[in-house]
């Protein structure tokens, strides 16, 4: 079995095919039943840029076929036409890339540390569903030991510049100052309570939180000491403030094209800045049509993580090295679990051969004693024992993955 990913991610997909294809909290039990279903265990790591599914399969290929048969029963799309923006990976180079998302390298945000937390969800998340033991298991435990590393060993996420830190500095921009700023904030989830967070210390004056569960608004309107309102009005919520946060797990346009207008219409010419946090996108981009609105998303927070990207090069390198040894790690082990229950398989195929063939052949030996049937016994468990001394010890020492499917082969152990 080899391990497989295949998935979708900012570094090769757009945002309209990200949404399409992406998981949240809520939808992430129903999508690890389907992939049960489709493609056997496997975990599937969901963030705001990225939407991955590890497995065991064969091959690539027929892991990748299979995890696209769960795309098509689960997210109701054509597989095959999204095949160009699908990226699928096997061993190593999957094991590399997950540790890499584990330490922040394939971050938007290098270094941000949200993404160790993601990828500890989604193992739990498949692991309380059964699909995430043995192999997968040992690759996950290994992912979030990478991830703990960068962190405690290097630099990479000191002052590390947030998405929602970025968010603020991308409003100031628009704005020109965040100070006394009237903030919207809908929804309540964690990337809701950081973007209020950076807000706040951004200088922004009054806080309003909206969600659909009111206990949830209450809980993150007290951390931000805000108010909390119905959602059953947001024109009205739009109209009264200068810089609005969504980031929601609705799987429709939260402000549409009219809703956006009518707010604008209230504001007399004042600018409106929507900060859209969400995937799938909760603003329909018709919005920033309406008199002064300024819609950005979370592709916009490129230009401003591009310095921050180039400022962690030099402790990028180090979790770099991080990673390979890590990466190595894994590789020594999975060559080890390939060969011990492949000497194991040896063992108890030849001892049963053995038995089977002393048992006979002491039947036929009559007038035997019980001694002498012992030293039979004996003699032949010594001379298996001989005889596989030497390939085993070959087998352990040279831990080589091609060697010990040989060596299946050749004693028949898959038969």
């Amino acid at each position: 079995m080899r391990i497989v990913l295949t998935g979708v991610s900012r570094r090769a997909a757009p945002l309209d095919v990200r949404e399409e294809l992406s998981v949240t909290s809520e939808t992430l039990p129903a999508a690890l039943d389907a992939l049960q279903e489709h493609a056997g265990r496997g975990v599937i790591v969901g963030t705001c840029n990225r939407m991955e599914v590890y497995t065991l399969a064969p091959t690539a290929k027929r892991g990748a076929a299979a995890i696209e048969r769960f795309i098509e029963a689960h997210f109701r799309v054509d597989a095959s036409e999204r095949r160009p923006h699908l990226r699928t990976l096997e061993q190593d180079e999957a094991v590399e890339h997950l540790f890499r998302v584990a330490s922040g390298l394939e971050s938007q945000i290098i270094g941000e540390s949200e993404v160790l937390g993601q990828v500890r969800d989604a193992f739990s998340a498949a692991r309380r569903r059964g699909g995430a033991g043995g192999a997968l298991a040992h690759l996950f435990h290994s992912a979030l030991r990478t991830g703990k590393r960068a962190r405690t060993e290097t630099a990479i996420g000191r002052n590390a510049l947030s998405a929602s830190r970025a968010c603020a500095a991308l409003a100031r921009r628009a704005l020109g100052s965040l100070e006394g700023a009237r903030v919207l904030i809908i929804g309540a989830g964690e990337a809701s309570r950081l973007a209020g967070v950076a807000l706040r210390d951004a200088g922004a004056g009054e806080i309003v939180v909206a969600n659909r569960t009111p206990a949830n608004a209450a809980a993150l309107a007290r951390e931000l000491d805000a108010e909390i309102a119905p959602l059953n009005d947001l024109a009205a919520l739009l109209a009264n403030a200068d810089v609005a946060v969504t980031a929601t797990a609705a799987p429709d346009f939260v402000i549409g094209r009219d809703v956006a207008a009518e707010a604008a219409a209230r504001r007399g010419g004042r600018p409106l800045v929507i900060m859209d946090l969400a995937v799938p996108r909760d603003v329909d981009p018709s919005a920033e049509e309406a008199e002064g609105v300024r819609l950005f998303t979370l592709d916009d927070l490129d230009a401003l993580t591009e310095a921050n990207r180039l400022e962690r090069q030099a402790e990028a390198a180090r979790v770099e090295e991080i990673v390979a040894e890590e990466t190595a790690r894994f590789r020594e082990w999975w060559k080890a679990r390939a060969v011990t229950p492949t000497i194991a398989a040896m063992r108890l195929e030849a001892e049963r051969l053995r038995a089977a063939e002393t048992s006979r052949t002491l039947a036929r030996m009559t007038g035997l004693s019980d001694e002498d049937a012992e030293r039979v016994e004996k003699m032949t468990k010594a001379l298996v024992k001989k005889m596989l001394h030497h390939p085993t010890s070959r087998l352990h020492a040279r831990n080589d993955e091609s060697l010990t499917q040989s060596a299946r082969e050749l004693f028949g152990l898959d038969e």
